[in-house]
């Protein structure tokens, strides 16, 4: 069900679609076969690049929602789950009357798009899965150090700014040298303090990501898939994709030179030629 919202109440004149028992923000630019996009950890629709997002729009219609517990959408203090949250992409593309769609996800949203693909196979075009992994007990962690900024990212001490966390942010994000060579601009870029994450949807989404498991599901996906990491990737280790990849019968694995989890930004243009080039050859 899709509804705006009068004057005076919250969302005024927001698209948002009541879907999987919250409602959800979302909005489509563009004409061509659906792309679904599925944000990371905390990430919204403003996370997305405009470039990135003009560069698909020219060729797709390019659907963005914001995760439960991100952005303008609810954000229910309740464990959320991986199989809920591709129940909530469902919602939005039944409501929207799209039968099939290409769906790809950046980190924890390729977590969500490996499961919309095994849960929901007849409405799957194709998977795009960027930085992910299948799960922890078949994927490669993080340097414990990495996980720990990870955990000061989601509960900040009281004396840090939102700058502080926004830098540190990047360092996971991006190489030492890319972050201190372009810091204003990814300041700016990575910060979104107009709809911010509370606390408790970071843990709730932390709770999904902790207790997915696609692995062993993978092989029964029938679906093109193309599995996409930077190869210096400190957040979500590459050997993740491989591992994916390795999974998935007939899939594609590209590795971004130079790049680290932040590779869609970093290099935008190579990484989404990619991803046209694979769209095109699925839609035929």
């Amino acid at each position: 069900m899709e509804k705006s919202f009068k004057v005076g109440e919250s969302r005024c004149c927001m698209p948002v679609i009541n879907a999987n028992g919250i409602d959800i923000y979302y909005e489509t630019r563009g004409e061509g076969s659906p792309l679904m996009l599925r944000n990371g950890w905390g990430g919204n629709r403003e996370s997305w690049s405009d470039k990135m997002i003009d560069l698909l729009s020219e060729r797709h219609k390019v659907i963005m929602m914001d995760n439960r517990g991100t952005g303008r959408s609810d954000k229910p203090d309740i464990l959320y789950t991986m199989d809920m949250m591709a129940a909530d992409i469902k919602g939005v593309l039944d409501s929207l009357e799209i039968e099939k769609a290409h769906i790809m996800g950046f980190s924890m949203g390729g977590a969500i798009t490996q499961t919309f693909g095994i849960n929901y196979p007849e409405t799957t075009l194709s998977l795009v899965l960027c930085g992910a992994s299948s799960g922890r007990e078949n994927s490669v962690s993080s340097d414990p150090q990495v996980q720990m900024d990870l955990a000061l990212i989601a509960n900040p001490l009281p004396e840090m700014t939102e700058r502080d966390v926004t830098v540190k942010l990047l360092y996971l994000l991006y190489s030492k040298e890319y972050v201190e060579a372009h810091l204003e601009k990814l300041v700016k870029d990575e910060t979104y303090s107009d709809y911010p994450t509370p606390s408790h949807a970071l843990m709730n989404q932390s709770h999904a990501i902790s207790t997915m498991n696609t692995y062993q599901h993978l092989p029964e996906l029938k679906v093109p898939a193309l599995v996409m990491t930077g190869d210096e990737d400190a957040l979500v280790p590459p050997e993740n994709s491989e591992r994916i990849a390795s999974q998935i019968p007939g899939s594609e694995l590209v590795l971004i030179p130079g790049c680290g989890h932040g590779f869609l930004k970093q290099k935008t243009e190579e990484a989404v030629g990619h991803v046209l080039r694979f769209l095109d050859k699925v839609d035929g």
